[in-house]
């Protein structure tokens, strides 16, 4: 005998969460035939209570987990996106001036405080004048470099780099994107150089140049600084605009931004703690993560706070 209040329950779940079968199927550990014919009370696959066992303890997991969540949402915890703080908001304006001004910039600083998620950021609030690529160890050379660009912007790779390149500065230029090039201290020399090509003007061909962003932490910048090699030279004296981020840039008033529920109940104390946190060499970031822990643990008070702190292995005190 099916469960008429287990099916009802069911499909009530389902409805209310915009769950599909499909994916509801392997969370509870059947498939969606067997979920099909459990629905339409016509299972044929053996014993129904077995079926059900597995659909109760699926539907207690998926409510609890609701329950759970709309008890931290009292909290406000900071989701994965952008906040307005006066580093992001920095960042975001400079990316917006190279737009407008072509040319290559460099943004770098600390890790944490807020650089990918400005860029990203402009990325969606602009999607079709900007193409964001995150790069990575294993894409860091020269060959591997074009072929990401030339796959975001559509380009046809050939087997020719001079002329995958010039392929990627005529779609840039006819365009008018931004390339925005995040965790930049990855980018190989050879890598470097290129896209410092690629951004450049030709004044007797009457060509502009185009805009380039990298942005990554202080290695990049010290990579070029650091070097006495002409071609490190070269590469240098052609960067528009460079800026530096260090957590020491970011305010209290950034705290108060990022940590709403505390600034909206006056939570001075736990405000302040969370701030020399930021402070640290865990940053923005560190902070971040110490308060959504805490909202798991439904304390966000200072002693919530700092239990998490140290149970995280954050020492600031």
């Amino acid at each position: 005998m099916y469960s008429k209040e287990l099916q009802a329950r069911l499909e009530k779940f389902l409805k209310e969460s915009n769950t599909s079968q499909a994916k509801a199927a392997p969370q509870i550990g059947i498939s969606p035939t067997a979920l099909s014919q459990y629905r339409n009370s016509n299972y044929d696959g053996g014993n129904i209570q077995n079926v059900e066992k597995k659909i109760l303890a699926w539907l207690n997991r998926q409510e609890e987990a609701m329950q759970s969540n709309e008890r931290k949402q009292v909290y406000k915890p900071i989701k994965n996106g952008y906040v307005p703080t006066s580093v992001s908001e920095d960042i975001y304006k400079r990316i917006k001036y190279c737009q407008v001004e072509k040319g290559m910039i460099i943004l770098h600083g600390d890790a944490g405080i807020g650089k990918t998620k400005a860029a990203e950021k402009y990325a969606i609030d602009n999607p079709e004048s900007t193409v964001y690529i995150q790069c990575a160890p294993s894409t860091g050379g020269l060959g591997n470099t074009l072929k990401i660009i030339a796959s975001a912007l559509g380009v046809s790779e050939s087997s020719n780099r001079y002329i995958t390149s010039n392929q990627i500065k005529k779609a840039l230029i006819d365009s008018d994107k931004t390339l925005i090039l995040d965790e930049a201290q990855h980018l190989k020399m050879m890598a470097l150089e290129e896209i410092r090509t690629i951004s450049d003007p030709d004044d007797l061909l009457g060509v502009p140049g185009c805009s380039i962003v990298l942005i990554g932490n202080t290695e990049i910048y010290n990579k070029m600084l650091g070097r006495k090699s002409a071609s490190f030279a070269q590469l240098f004296s052609r960067i528009k605009m460079h800026k530096a981020y260090q957590t020491s840039n970011l305010k209290m008033s950034d705290i108060e931004m990022t940590f709403e529920y505390l600034r909206e109940h006056h939570m001075k104390k736990e405000i302040e703690f969370l701030y020399t946190i930021t402070k640290s060499k865990w940053g923005l970031r560190g902070a971040v993560n110490v308060y959504n822990n805490a909202v798991n643990n439904d304390d966000v008070s200072f002693r919530g706070l700092y239990g998490m702190a140290t149970e995280m292995g954050i020492g600031v005190l």
